[in-house]
């Protein structure tokens, strides 16, 4: 699967993929003390992602509430989620 962060035209950040999860998506977790992502879907299972944030990215990361989570095909838009953007520490939800 290709994964990736982008900025949309309006200013949203969204995370880009070109397969369909195996579940629906409920939320994006940021992993501060890592710098990483992982998708958390409602049956429970997580999908870390193997990407570390550049310090310009945690800045940016650090301050948004919602991320778009929009599946790819042939470079059109085919499905996508609206979902809450957690930060965690230690496994646990922070403000």
């Amino acid at each position: 699967m290709n994964i990736g962060l982008v900025v949309n035209a309006r200013g949203k950040m969204c995370l880009v993929h070109d397969e369909s999860f195996e579940a629906t998506p409920l939320w994006v977790g940021y992993h501060i003390d890592k710098k990483q992502l992982e998708i958390i879907f409602d049956t429970g299972i997580t999908f870390p992602i193997e990407w570390e944030a550049t310090d310009e990215m945690h800045n940016y990361l650090l301050k948004i509430n919602k991320i778009l989570i929009i599946r790819m095909e042939n470079k059109k838009p085919v499905e996508g989620y609206d979902t809450s953007f957690l930060r965690l520490q230690d496994g646990r939800t922070i403000n």
